[in-house]
C-alpha cells in the first residue's frame, strides 16, 4: 500500500508540474484594476483571478527542468531491477514519465526477497552520477533540489529561492520574486512622484 501511495503521489506531482508548464496564459485576462474590482462580487473576482493566473508558469525553465528530473527518477542500474518487481515508466507519450505499478509482481518480489526490494527504494549510491540510487532516494534528492525549506538561503530548493514558501517563513521575503516586486514598486513610486511634479 505504501508503494502504491508513493506511485500515485508521484504521478500526481508529475501531472501538476507538466500541466503548469504546458498551460498557455489567456491574454484576455489581464490583472484587474481597483476600479474594476469595485464593480465585481467577491466570487466574480475570485473566478476571474483564478483564470488570470492560469499559464503564469507556461514554459518556465525551472518547472521544465523539474519535470525532466522527475521523469528520470528511474534510471541507471535500477531500470531492469525495478521492472522485475513491477515498477516501470509508462510508455504512453502523453503520460510524460508517469510510473506504472504491477502490484502482483511487487507482492511476489516482497515475499521472495524483501531486502532486495527495499534496497531498490532506499539504496544510496555515493558515486557522482548516483546510477544505483534507489527510487525513493532519487525522488528525495529531486524534491530537496527544488523544495528544500531547511538551512541557509543557499541550501534551500530552487523554487523556494525563487518564490518562497509558508513552510520556510524567512523565505517569504527572501526570494527572487519578492525582491523583483519590491524593485518594481520602487520604480512605480518614483514615476508617480515624477508625474505629480
Amino acid at each position: 500500500e505504501a508503494v502504491k501511495g508513493m506511485v500515485e503521489s508521484f504521478n500526481e506531482i508529475l501531472e501538476l508540474v507538466n500541466s503548469h508548464v504546458k498551460t498557455k496564459p489567456d491574454r484576455d485576462y489581464a490583472p484587474l484594476t481597483s476600479e474594476q474590482k469595485k464593480e465585481l462580487s467577491e466570487d466574480e473576482i475570485k473566478t476571474y483571478e483564478e483564470k488570470a493566473k492560469e499559464g503564469l508558469l507556461f514554459g518556465d525553465s525551472d518547472f521544465r527542468t523539474l519535470s525532466s528530473d522527475l521523469r528520470f527518477i528511474i534510471g541507471g542500474a535500477n531500470i531492469q531491477a525495478l521492472s522485475e518487481v513491477g515498477i516501470t515508466t509508462s510508455s504512453t507519450y502523453s503520460d510524460n514519465g508517469k510510473l506504472v505499478l504491477d502490484e502482483s509482481k511487487l507482492r511476489a518480489a516482497l515475499e521472495n526477497d524483501p531486502e532486495s526490494v527495499e534496497k531498490l527504494f532506499t539504496n544510496s549510491d555515493s558515486s557522482e552520477n548516483g546510477a544505483s540510487n534507489g527510487l525513493a532516494t532519487n525522488l528525495k534528492n529531486v524534491m530537496d533540489k527544488y523544495v528544500n525549506t531547511l538551512g541557509a538561503w543557499e541550501s534551500k530548493g530552487i523554487l523556494i529561492r525563487k518564490a518562497g514558501s509558508e513552510s520556510s517563513p524567512t523565505s517569504i521575503t527572501e526570494n527572487y520574486i519578492y525582491k523583483e516586486i519590491a524593485e518594481i514598486n520602487k520604480q512605480i513610486s518614483k514615476l508617480q512622484t515624477k508625474l505629480q511634479t
